[in-house]
């Protein structure tokens, strides 16, 4: 699909705001919310989010709408939070064209929707409760309520999707008690024969679902155990959008679970200070 910012094609009339629109601006609000744990800046741009990230050593520069900066102007700020840092640029609307080089990396991935729908529901008790809850017995998904659950639903993404840059895992760098507390925060975290296995955060902010970091353990994989997650998520918010960034071996799970392709997000990474350049293809997990 051509870059852009992606309307709801083949949906119908679902929303005024494009798939990108929704996108930026889910993430925008989501890191923003977690003040003062993360700090937004002022940035000289309007339409242009800056998020200082202490906790992970970490800046976040997000386009909330196309070519909200000049790649100058982009380029100047990476080079500034790069002096304490990481730094990631996000462009949902994949317009940007910022060159790679000079330890830039640039990666492109799908940005899919899915249209307010019901999903069908997994067997067993409210996930939000403490019963079981899952297409077979050995397998739970819970919202996680409390420091202990969340803990192991952070690890289970650090260690899982692999986030390297929070590796070796310490608690609290990812996802801080605050998330316990914050309206339109969920975390999802899914056993598998009592073991933590799967996870993944949902964030509503209103006018869309933002699904992000489903990681399960290599040890538990290809139990599906990332349908059972994404189910117990989708399941609770069939009145909204729901938008994510895909990696390549996610995408097909989620086409089956009704999600399309919109648009092709581009994502702009800076190692900082005494960090290598990544190798491979890196996920977006790793910088959201």
């Amino acid at each position: 699909m051509a870059h852009g910012q992606g309307r709801w094609l083949g949906f119908g009339r679902l929303h005024d705001m494009g798939g990108a629109e929704l996108y930026a601006g889910n993430t925008a609000e989501m890191w923003a919310s977690l003040a003062p744990w993360s700090q937004v800046t002022s940035s000289a741009a309007p339409g242009l989010v800056v998020v200082d990230i202490p906790a992970q050593r970490a800046t976040r520069v997000i386009l909330r709408r196309p070519l909200a900066a000049g790649t100058g102007r982009i380029r100047a700020l990476m080079r500034r939070a790069g002096e304490r840092g990481r730094v990631v640029v996000e462009d949902s609307f994949g317009g940007l064209a910022l060159p790679a080089g000079g330890g830039i990396t640039v990666d492109r991935y799908p940005l899919m929707i899915r249209p307010p729908a019901a999903i069908e529901p997994l067997p067993g008790p409210d996930p939000g409760g403490a019963g079981a809850a899952g297409n077979r017995a050995d397998v739970r998904v819970v919202r996680a309520a409390d420091r202990e659950a969340l803990a192991q639903a952070e690890r289970v993404i650090v260690d899982g999707f692999p986030r390297r840059a929070l590796q070796p895992f310490r608690p609290e760098r990812m996802l801080p008690p605050l998330v316990l507390t914050i309206p339109g925060w969920q975390t999802w975290l899914a056993y598998r024969d009592g073991e933590p296995a799967a996870a993944c955060c949902t964030f509503d902010d209103g006018a869309a679902l933002g699904i992000n970091w489903l990681a399960t353990l290599p040890q538990h994989r290809s139990h599906g155990l990332g349908r059972a997650v994404m189910q117990a998520a989708l399941s609770t918010f069939t009145q909204r959008p729901a938008v994510l960034v895909a990696t390549q071996a996610g995408e097909p799970l989620y086409s089956s679970l009704g999600f399309r392709t919109v648009t092709e997000a581009a994502w702009y990474r800076s190692p900082g200070p005494g960090n290598s350049a990544p190798t491979g293809r890196p996920e977006p997990g790793a910088v959201r």
